[in-house]
């Protein structure tokens, strides 16, 4: 193994144990104590071997030579800074030629690592690895109170029905067979997007996520998806998520309704209140609902809560399914403003950052910027993530959700799709 190989030759050496290095690997590819980086077009660039790898000498360097022995054959070697210093490693090198370089990782007095690497060679490069100077602005999304979906909302709505898709575009689950949930449409800001000028909103649907309706098999829907090509299919964690590209007219048309599927069960948000289906806790909440939950009263919670509950009730929550597909809860859409992560995509390490100047919230300079003034809202697009766990490798332009948006359940955590990629992820 040697820089200048090919990836084929490189797969035929390694058999069983080659995988392909993902997009954002760039080239690198590491099993057990070997490592090699793969150039842009597709040769070796540098190998990697540690101890205990049983190898040959290479160069006259041999794996467990003591460090004395080294410096005699190498009397220029030249030392290098690197992190590993902490960690007790010495880190050396030597040019053996314009396109060889010779490394050494020397620790308790004897060589444990060796490396040959191409200095002029070109690696593939990770996406989204800088900052976009064409995305400029970050926004906001909030709910507010539902009403009827005769009155449009001017930047779209959650729950209800979608704008635009009939029961012949309907997505169905590929598990269960019934018709997914429409979770939100929502009007983008020109800068996201990203499928051109020409397609200005988005609608996503979801899959049963609140029951658990009984497995049909699996459900061929390939025929719908490459029918449909402004439909992006976004399976994650088990459960099918649809996503619809909008233009502005099929935004501004009539809404659609679910198809009738014969043999397959009628969903819960279709055949039962929105409070029946998703539960008190997993709504928002109206205006008037939160000014009546920060009163105080002096007859006690319990007092109240009874009530509350002798009272009829009415409203959105409490109409039947059919019937609340009719209302929605439209989307007010705010520019943030001095977010200073924008168009910068965020990545789970600090190093992965550097290059973007991405400042995740809860590290110190972000602490410092105090950015977790970003952090109330239903939905967002681009600027400071807040994910629940890792950071996904998106680009900056995505939209993060919370669970409100729409009704999922992402196990009290919140969820990101990436509008370039066409990707989603959430955590928990």
């Amino acid at each position: 193994m040697q820089p200048g190989l090919s990836v084929e030759e490189l797969k035929a050496a390694l058999g069983t144990s080659w995988k392909e290095p993902s997009l954002q690997a760039e080239g690198h590819l590491h099993i057990e104590e070997f490592g090699t980086r793969i150039t842009a077009d597709g040769r070796l660039g540098a190998v990697h071997f540690r101890a205990p790898f049983e190898l040959p000498p290479i160069h006259g360097v041999r794996m467990g030579m003591p460090a004395e022995e080294l410096h005699r054959l190498y009397p220029g070697v030249e030392r290098i800074s690197d992190e590993r210093e902490k960690y007790g490693w010495t880190m050396l090198k030597t040019n053996l030629s314009d396109t060889l370089t010779l490394g050494v990782g020397i620790r308790e007095d004897v060589v444990r690592i060796i490396s040959l690497t191409d200095p002029t060679a070109v690696y593939p490069e990770r996406p989204y690895k800088y900052a976009d100077p064409s995305l400029t602005e970050a926004y906001d999304l909030t709910m507010t109170d539902p009403v009827d979906l005769a009155r449009r909302p001017d930047n779209g709505w959650c729950y209800g029905r979608p704008p635009g898709i009939d029961a012949s575009r309907w997505p169905v689950s590929t598990t269960n067979g019934i018709p997914l949930r429409h979770a939100f449409t929502v009007k983008l800001p020109p800068q996201y997007r990203t499928l051109g000028d020409e397609y200005v909103a988005i609608s996503l649907f979801v899959d049963e996520q609140w029951e658990t309706p009984p497995a049909i098999g699996n459900v061929d829907t390939e025929g719908a998806r490459r029918a449909d090509p402004r439909r992006f299919d976004l399976e994650f964690m088990d459960n099918d998520y649809v996503l619809f590209w909008l233009t502005e007219e099929e935004f501004a048309a009539p809404l659609g309704a679910p198809p009738a599927i014969e043999g397959a069960p009628v969903p819960g948000w279709l055949s039962k209140s929105p409070l029946d289906y998703f539960g008190e806790f997993n709504l928002p909440r109206t205006v008037a609902e939160q000014q009546a939950k920060s009163v105080f009263s002096p007859g006690g919670l319990a007092v109240n809560e009874l009530l509350a509950a002798a009272r009829p009730q009415t409203g959105w929550k409490n109409l039947p399914g059919t019937e609340a597909l009719d209302y929605g809860w439209p989307i007010e859409i705010t520019l943030r403003e001095d977010d200073p992560n924008v168009g910068k995509p965020a990545r789970e390490f600090r190093h992965q950052n550097e290059l973007s100047g991405y400042i995740a919230a809860y590290s110190e300079e972000g602490q410092a910027l105090g950015l977790e003034r970003f952090q109330d809202w239903h939905a967002h697009l681009g600027g400071t993530m807040f994910p629940m766990q890792g950071y996904p490798d998106f680009s900056p332009f995505y939209i993060e959700i919370s669970e409100i948006f729409g009704g999922f359940n992402f196990g009290d955590g919140v969820a990101q799709i990436d509008l370039k990629e066409m990707k989603l992820e959430w955590a928990c």
